[in-house]
């Protein structure tokens, strides 16, 4: 019986450094074209990834996938607001000198209908001022992002050859024709959406669509070596593999079918079928669900991924799709899996489970605290990942294929954690 291995399930080995963390090259593949600068991708979730969380993404290096729960007129519109975007970094902030008078800052971000500016002297961040009247938490967790960035790397945004800002959509393997019109509306790359891709049906419609469309194709879930080896046998193109099944925070597959390929393992494995093709680093793998925070994505790195998706680090930010709620003195924001009732009813989400499954919820719906702006909390987990990177011993995340995963113990992981203590 072959054993599978959760996240939790291992650990960093040490290594010898050569580089320090903040010279760790993030620099990867989403897609077999598609460079990122920061290897995260926002999942394809309706309290996730519209427009507005794309377009943020790609300005800062990573990319976000549009969700497909609405009609394919709404999809096509909001691939072209993040392609007609402004492509700056500095779109989302304020830029000024120490000397610039105060009232002359305000009026900047007055005009621009931004909130936050960032003060520097001499070519360094030195202070942020928020406007008052605005959102002070949102805008100063957006600031404090863009200083905790601009201390790890250069905030550079991810485009295409014509200079827009690069996105991802949804679809469903078996809608042909709306994957064309998101290709031809200039959707960088088109991610299958599809909790099970090792279906006979589903590799079928997969090898048509793969020689109808210029975006990259990327294809997912998978969960097994012999699942990559299929789909890449029969569907020519075949830009990224989008691995894991049932390890998201809010899915609720492995506990309603029994069916479970915990991430790290599917990484594994999609990373073994690749490599008997001589093909791993070639197609990228796309580490999704489970990852709770950059520990996670570096171990899935090291494992063999190339990005890592998640949709519970990006949904209680402000700019998710997700409502906004508050619950006594807290905020919360609305998170809710694809296969939940709530976003089966909102559109046709049926397609995307197997046919013995399609009246079953394969999800659950809730709330998750309020983080504030998500350029935060892509500061956070990029200091944390190049942090992680740099006790690995990589320089790179192609170098962290290199690096080395342990097992531990139970006993293993309680020590692990601060301990011992009252919190």
């Amino acid at each position: 019986m072959r054993e599978l291995l959760t996240f939790e399930d291992v650990a960093v080995m040490p290594g010898k450094a050569f580089v320090e963390p903040s010279e760790v090259d993030l620099t990867s593949r989403f897609s077999k074209s598609i460079e990122v600068f920061i290897p995260l991708v926002s999942s394809p979730m309706d309290t996730v990834t519209d427009w507005g969380m794309a377009a943020i993404l790609a300005r800062l290096g990573a990319i976000g996938v549009i969700h497909r729960n609405m009609s394919i007129e709404e999809r096509i519109a909001q691939v072209k607001m993040v392609k007609d975007s402004i492509p700056s970094p500095w779109a989302e902030i304020v830029r000024a000198l120490d000397k610039e008078p105060l009232a002359s800052i305000y009026y900047r971000m007055e005009e621009l209908g931004i909130g936050g500016a960032l003060i520097f002297s001499s070519g360094r961040p030195i202070g942020i001022v928020v406007k008052p009247g605005v959102d002070q938490d949102y805008w100063y967790s957006k600031a404090t992002g863009f200083l905790r960035l601009l201390r790890e790397y250069k905030p550079a945004p991810l485009v295409d050859g014509e200079g827009r800002l690069r996105v991802a959509a949804a679809i469903s393997p078996f809608e042909i024709g709306n994957a064309k019109a998101l290709d031809e509306a200039g959707a960088d790359a088109l991610v299958v959406d599809v909790a099970h891709a090792h279906n006979i049906n589903v590799i079928s419609s997969l090898a048509s669509l793969s020689k109808e469309i210029s975006a990259d194709l990327v294809i997912g879930n998978l969960g097994t070596r012999e699942g990559v080896l299929d789909v890449l046998s029969k569907v020519e193109n075949a830009a990224g593999l989008r691995v894991g099944i049932g390890s998201g925070s809010i899915c609720s597959t492995a506990e309603v079918t029994g069916a479970f390929m915990p991430t790290l393992s599917a990484v594994m494995e999609a990373r073994l079928a690749l490599e008997e093709l001589g093909l791993h680093g070639k197609i990228p793998i796309i580490a999704d669900g489970g990852i709770k925070g950059p520990g996670d994505v570096v171990k899935a790195f090291i494992a063999g991924a190339s990005t890592a998706m998640s949709g519970r680090l990006f949904a209680g930010t402000s700019e998710s799709p997700g409502l906004k709620v508050r619950v006594g003195a807290k905020l919360f924001k609305q998170y809710r899996g694809m296969g939940s009732r709530g976003a089966i009813e909102r559109r046709y989400a049926s397609d995307r489970y197997s046919a013995p499954s399609k009246s079953i919820e394969e999800g659950v719906e809730g709330l998750v605290p309020y983080v504030g702006s998500v350029v935060n909390v892509i500061a956070e987990i990029v200091s944390g990942v190049k942090a992680g990177l740099g006790y690995a011993g990589a320089t790179s995340i192609e170098s962290a294929w290199k690096a080395r995963l342990a097992k531990i113990s139970e006993a293993g992981r309680g020590e692990a954690r601060p301990h011992d203590v009252s919190f």
